[in-house]
């Protein structure tokens, strides 16, 4: 945890990260004097961001009291795919408390995609899912703006470069907004809940309809200038390969993705190069 960050924001990300830490618990990780420490969690419950969940085990005193974030807040993710919408609803311990998913095209532009987010998310209201959402967090599949909360020419979202996402969104729900590459979102959650927990360097690789590249330097996401870092779905290859979604030739995406590879299978089962794909 990067010590130059605000308190509230590293009080935050260890709740986030531990779940129900004890206040004792708190001043030592943080290394806060313990009237600093108590002012700002007291802040941090006025302001709904925190509660109480119990006492803590003892210590060998008097027992501390347990916190964590308030179970009450909730949080929308959007995963737009290349081909698919998937929108979940979670309390302030992560857990699910509603989720929708289904088919759409990212072709079809930020207004129609955007709309149908819109429509999901009040369905989730409708629901009971929340009253209000405290956050939204939207991954797409293409470099990001990270700063500035918009799409920046990716190559297989016509009509999403530049465009307002995270803008539109906060205007829409009243609450903050963020928007990224949605595998630097899949590494983020490695780095919070998977195999990569402890491990401060390393990449990680998605292969999908498309294929892309998250990078964790120094328990950090590099997202690169211009947020292209991990884009590596569409460097050429093979300079006589197949014609490639974005228009060029000899992509990895183009030899390599869930597509390619199905493609591939096919042909192996249909020449009969592949017994085991043909049966």
């Amino acid at each position: 945890m990067r010590t130059d960050d605000p308190l509230h924001v590293r009080l935050l990300r260890l709740l986030r990260d531990e779940g129900a830490v004890s206040r004792a618990e708190l001043g030592d990780r943080l290394q806060m004097p313990r009237p600093r420490l108590l002012a700002e969690l007291e802040r941090l419950v006025n302001l709904g961001y925190v509660a109480e969940a119990g006492l803590a085990a003892s210590r060998g005193g008097r027992r501390s009291t347990l916190v964590e974030l308030n179970p009450r807040l909730r949080f929308a993710a959007v995963d737009l795919g290349a081909s698919s919408i998937d929108v979940e609803v979670v309390n302030g311990r992560l857990e699910p408390v509603a989720a929708y998913g289904e088919p759409a095209d990212i072709r079809s532009g930020p207004k129609v995609i955007l709309q149908r987010v819109n429509e999901l998310l009040h369905k989730a209201k409708v629901d009971g899912a929340y009253e209000r959402l405290d956050a939204v967090g939207v991954g797409v599949p293409g470099p990001v703006s990270f700063r500035d909360g918009l799409p920046v020419s990716p190559p297989i979202m016509p009509g999403w470069d530049r465009f307002p996402v995270r803008e539109l969104l906060t205007r829409e729900h009243g609450c903050p907004a963020v928007v990224d590459n949605d595998v630097n979102i899949m590494a983020i959650g490695e780095r919070h809940g998977g195999v990569a927990h402890s491990v401060d360097d390393f990449l990680f690789v998605k292969i999908g309809t498309g294929i892309g590249c998250g990078i964790y330097l120094s328990g950090e996401v590099y997202r690169g200038t211009d947020g292209c870092a991990g884009d590596i779905g569409h460097i050429q290859v093979d300079s006589h390969g197949p014609m490639c979604s974005c228009g060029n030739v000899g992509c990895l995406e183009a030899l390599f993705s869930g597509a390619a590879l199905a493609k591939d299978a096919a042909a192996a089962a249909r020449n009969g190069t592949s017994a085991a794909l043909a049966e």
